[in-house]
């Protein structure tokens, strides 16, 4: 068995420029509502950091339900982010694809120990998301969410 399981993929996420048009593109394409966006926590909530530094970024997202799997939108602000760093350097695309798990640390263990660090981490409520420095192994950012919820 691999350190995720891979049953559990719970997201795709993109960056993109403007929330609101991508939001209303993608909803007509689903024929669903356009969901409500909403920020990311602020710092001293979400101990958000960047390439192991606290960053104040407050990104915009917006949040498509597909069933097992979400899409997730990111507008990001201009404070230091993931999201910024790939919005700038190679334009709207797919940031990451997600994974849940009920324990952080064999997962980051993983992926530091083959060379593929923490590259941004926040908490939100019920658990918190690690973003692994992997896209020169699996050709995206790989991100575990940690749901506090699952138990150990």
């Amino acid at each position: 068995m691999g350190v995720v399981d891979g049953k559990t993929i719970c997201q795709v996420a993109l960056v993109v420029k403007d929330l609101e048009k991508s939001s209303k593109a993608y909803a007509q394409l689903f024929g669903v509502p356009v969901p409500k966006p909403f920020s990311v926590p602020p710092q001293s909530e979400a101990h958000t950091q960047f390439k192991g530094e606290p960053t104040d970024t407050r990104a915009m997202l917006a949040v498509f339900d597909l069933g097992q799997v979400v899409l997730e939108l990111t507008q990001p602000d201009d404070e230091p982010s993931s999201w910024k760093d790939f919005l700038d350097t190679h334009g709207e695309g797919i940031h990451h694809i997600a994974f849940m798990t009920k324990d952080r640390e064999p997962v980051v263990k993983y992926f530091e120990e083959n060379g593929m660090p923490v590259r941004h981490y926040g908490e939100y409520e019920g658990g918190n998301y690690t973003v692994f420095d992997s896209k020169g192994t699996f050709g995206t950012f790989i991100q575990v969410k940690e749901d506090k919820n699952l138990g150990g």
